[in-house]
This record gives C-alpha cells, structure tokens and sequence, in this order.
C-alpha cells in the first residue's frame, strides 16, 4: 500500500497506524492539522496556544483511535477533540459564561441581519471584528458559524441556559454589525 498518495482514505490511513507505520499519522496530520489549528484559533485567540493546544490534540486522538468507532468520521472526530480541548483551555484560563435575562433584545430581524452582513463585508473583515468580541461572545459565535455547531450543543457543552446562548449569539450579531457599519463608514469618509 503506497502512502504517498493523497487520494489513500483515512480509513487506509488509520489502518496504517494500526500496523505501527508512522506514515499513517505523518499523513494524516498533515491533512488534518491546518483545519485543526484553525479552529483551536478562532477560539482561543492566540497563536502559541492554539499550536500548544493543537499538539495535545493530535496526541490524545492518535492515542486513542481504537476508540474512533466509525473510521470515515476521523475528521470531525479530531475537530471534537480540539473544541473539547480548547473550551478546557478557557475553563483553566476562569472565563465562564453568565446566564442572561432573555428580554426584549431584538431590534432587528435575524435574517435582515444576516442578509445585510452578507452582502455588505467580507469574510476576513468579519473575522476580524469576530477576533476582538469579548472572549465569551466569541467562543459562541465560532462555535456556531465556523464549526456549524447548533446552539443547543453549544449550550450543552459550555453548560450554560439554550437561552443564553442566544441572547449571547444575538447581542454578538448586533455589535458586529455596528462595528462592521462604522468601518464600513469611515473607509468612505477617509
């Protein structure tokens, strides 16, 4: 079996490193790392974090593989890992998340919103203000748009009101807005 061909699935790949051949994990580490760390990132919000975090995920996921049941789901497997890992990194770093009152918060519609942020701003300008949103309300955000994570789980897994997890992802919404139509200002007034 031939590992330097980047169409081998990661089921052969995971077979390899069944067998001891560190082809399989140099392998699918390089094919998975990138996507890794930048979600780690987007979370964490530092860069010598996210590359310490995203070692300990490769670590622990290469460690227990015989624990990955369904060998077609390696990748979001490892993204699991690494949002598990870096939520703890958060916990051990005290941010925690209050419950909020859910009261009269909507200005404006969701998907008015949404549909103006898309056809007004770029992806990076996005990012960017995502980037400086207190560490809270940006861990909801990237869960939910970057790695597709429902707000439920999202509420599940940082142990906090579905509620809150809302009203955060709401009061997120609108301060990217404001934030993105000020730039958006003052690059036409410059």
């Amino acid at each position: 079996m031939k590992t330097t061909n980047v169409n081998i699935s990661d089921k052969e790949l995971l077979e390899l490193c069944s067998f001891g051949n560190n082809s399989g994990y140099s392998i699918l580490y390089q094919r998975y790392s990138k996507a890794v760390f930048n979600s780690v990132f987007r979370l964490v919000n530092d860069r010598e974090d996210a590359e310490d975090i995203l070692q300990e995920v490769f670590v622990k996921a290469f460690s227990e593989l015989t624990s990955l049941k369904n060998t077609d789901s390696f990748g979001g497997w490892i993204k699991r890992i690494a949002i598990n890992h870096s939520l703890t990194f958060l916990r051990k770093k005290k941010i925690y998340f209050a419950e909020i009152e859910d009261d009269k918060m909507y200005d404006l519609k969701d998907n008015e919103l949404e549909e103006r942020l898309a056809l007004e701003f770029r992806i990076e300008e996005l990012q960017n203000v995502i980037a400086e949103l207190p560490l809270q309300i940006r861990t909801i955000v990237n869960l939910f748009l970057f790695e597709d994570m429902p707000q439920d789980e999202i509420a599940k897994t940082l142990n906090i009101p579905a509620g809150t997890v809302r009203s955060y992802y709401h009061r997120a919404k609108k301060k990217i807005f404001e934030k993105l139509t000020q730039k958006c200002q003052n690059e036409r007034s410059a």
